[in-house]
């Protein structure tokens, strides 16, 4: 399995460095023959990166989206359950109140939305045992 996927994992569920996923996932992609399924995972980063910054317009519309290049693959991807994300991360959205999807929020408008934490559920085993395990190259050096 790709290094670069492991640490995607990683980064989505441990250290929820989403921008991270996104360049970790781009590469991935690019070099794997631009599978629209990983397109819609980094699109699913992406979002979560987006309402952290206060766009929930951006967000809102890149879930949108990704939600729509990762359903024809159902019901998971390289050891990862997309309905669980998908579920999750509907429900993610379902808790900011419509009237915000259009808006660019502050930090104290963002702590006042209690958003549910979104992971990627790892149905694999051996890929659950080296993402618990997993200690990027770059943390070795802290």
């Amino acid at each position: 399995m790709d290094e670069r996927w492991i640490s995607f994992i990683y980064h989505f569920n441990v250290k929820k460095d989403y921008f991270e996923c996104h360049e970790l996932g781009e590469s991935l992609w690019l070099d794997t023959g631009r599978p629209i399924v990983l397109k819609g995972m980094i699109q699913a980063a992406v979002c979560l990166y987006h309402f952290e910054n206060g766009n929930v317009k951006g967000a809102t519309s890149m879930w949108f989206r990704a939600r729509d290049y990762l359903t024809p693959y159902l019901p998971r991807y390289e050891g990862v359950d997309l309905e669980r994300l998908i579920h999750d991360l509907d429900d993610y959205f379902a808790h900011i109140p419509y009237a915000l999807y259009d808006r660019q929020l502050s930090a104290t408008d963002l702590a006042a939305i209690k958003v549910p934490v979104v992971t990627l559920t790892i149905y694999d085993e051996e890929l659950y045992r080296i993402v618990q395990s997993y200690l990027p190259s770059e943390e070795h050096e802290e």
